[in-house]
């Protein structure tokens, strides 16, 4: 049961605890999105590009890239739970969690096959044809764009009576430029 905090302004269990969405949660995550966004345009330049393959030193890079996505995503698996953590309790903010959080593991699957892709090199080498790395990079990209989108509007929804104003304006705004 929530009752209005007068003296803060935020809401507050009954039990006196206070249950406001840290600011510094919302900026890690926003930050972390950002990060992502511009793995995603990163690998939407190099699908746009085939089917010249990727040289060397910019596969090095991709791979560098996506493997410190994949570190972060595994340092960052329970960001919307700590963040969402008032209020869930309700069966369905848990089922959006489990399916935020399997679209991370999905996110991280498929960097993990363009990591393998990339250390393989392309059909030339008997390894891999530039179609079928478009279609994985382009996996990835849609995916991840997805995921941001989802886990910021579970925010909004699963915290909408815990945000500050401040904190509903960053996702809004991050919202606002992932739609343009």
């Amino acid at each position: 049961m929530m009752a209005p905090d007068t003296s803060t302004g935020g809401p507050k269990h009954a039990l006196g605890r206070s249950c406001v969405i840290q600011e510094a949660d919302l900026h890690s995550m926003v930050t972390r999105h950002e990060r992502l966004a511009r793995l995603c345009d990163l690998l939407e330049a190099c699908a746009d590009s085939l089917p010249i393959w990727p040289t060397d030193t910019q596969a090095e890079q991709l791979r560098l890239a996506l493997g410190a996505f994949v570190e972060g995503e595994r340092e960052g698996d329970a960001s919307l739970t700590r963040i969402v953590r008032c209020g869930l309790q309700d069966p369905l903010a848990a089922a959006l969690i489990r399916h935020v959080d399997a679209r991370h593991t999905v996110d991280v699957v498929h960097a993990e096959d363009l990591i393998a892709a990339l250390q393989a090199g392309p059909v030339l080498n008997g390894r891999i044809s530039a179609e079928t790395f478009g279609y994985m990079l382009r996996c990835f990209f849609a995916a991840g764009r997805q995921s941001m989108v989802l886990e910021e509007f579970a925010v909004l929804a699963l915290g909408r009576d815990h945000l500050t104003a401040s904190g509903e304006s960053l996702l809004l705004r991050s919202l606002c430029r992932r739609a343009s």
